[in-house]
């Protein structure tokens, strides 16, 4: 492996999941890595497995959720990094599920998902913009999903962000191209991540009061066999690479084969019809 780096990416999110695999397989493939985390201990394996070969990934304590002015926030810790490195590539990964019907959703639980998922994104955009537009190269990807295009019942929380992340996506893609950064989004369907396990169930999601329960059930029951599709993260590590070396990366890129039959679904359908395949198919 040669460690004549001729590209620096930064990776929010990086601990686990597919910030991880990307980390990691970016680093094999002679990358520079600066991966990020709320919590710089649970950075330490990925930083000791990335350089056994030598230093490639550089950990970095950062919490993309406080906000301007606190200690450890994106406007405190970015800046002093886009000195001291070349940042060519911004991978905006970290990210969370708010799961339950909308009307069992806080007004403050949605405010943090947006919080994590849309704001934090545009934060980091905002400081890294000049930089790579100064270099006249750049790229910009948010890991988004298949819920920016298509919501389902109890996902409606997370797929407003991430349907608002795909606006943002487009229109900075559209407003940057002419400098030379390009701005992408990965759309994932099913992958085998801790993002299940770490999904955030509204306070009152499954509150007596409200008529849920009956079909929140039937969705527990769907869902399970909706695992089988669940795919390997390393697609999108590799994708990922796809994008950064490629002339003219696309708008999006969905990745899954249940993410690119929802989404042309929502394209050739009827609304009607498609929204009944959904509704069958999740509840």
């Amino acid at each position: 492996m040669s460690y004549n780096f001729t590209k620096t990416v930064f990776i929010t999110g990086a601990s686990s999941g597919i910030g991880k695999t990307a980390s990691l397989y970016l680093c094999e493939q002679g990358y520079k890595v600066i991966g990020s985390s709320r919590n710089l201990g649970r950075l330490d394996s990925l930083a000791e497995e990335a350089n056994k070969k030598g230093k490639c990934f550089f950990p970095v304590e950062l919490d993309i959720n406080k906000e301007n002015g606190e200690a450890g926030c994106i406007e405190e810790v970015l800046p002093p990094l886009i000195e001291r490195y070349s940042i060519n590539v911004l991978v905006n990964n970290a990210g969370y599920g708010l799961w339950g019907p909308l009307e069992s959703i806080s007004v403050s639980e949605m405010e943090n998902q947006f919080k994590t998922n849309v704001f934090a994104p545009f934060r980091l955009s905002k400081l890294l913009i000049p930089n790579m537009r100064e270099k006249g190269y750049g790229r910009i990807i948010n890991i988004s999903s298949v819920a920016g295009w298509v919501s389902t019942p109890f996902n409606g929380a997370y797929a407003s962000s991430k349907f608002a992340l795909e606006a943002q996506t487009e229109a900075l893609r559209m407003e940057l191209w002419p400098f030379g950064v390009t701005v992408s989004s990965i759309q994932p369907g099913l992958f085998n991540t801790n993002f299940q396990t770490n999904m955030v169930h509204g306070s009152d999601a499954e509150s007596e009061a409200l008529p849920y329960k009956y079909f929140i059930n039937r969705y527990r029951r769907k869902h399970k066999k909706w695992q089988k599709l669940i795919h390997d993260p390393i697609k999108i590590a590799k994708l990922i690479e796809r994008i950064i070396e490629s002339e003219r990366p696309r708008l999006r890129y969905p990745i899954g084969f249940e993410a690119r039959a929802g989404i042309l679904g929502s394209k050739i359908f009827p609304e009607r019809i498609y929204q009944w395949m959904i509704s069958r198919s999740s509840m």
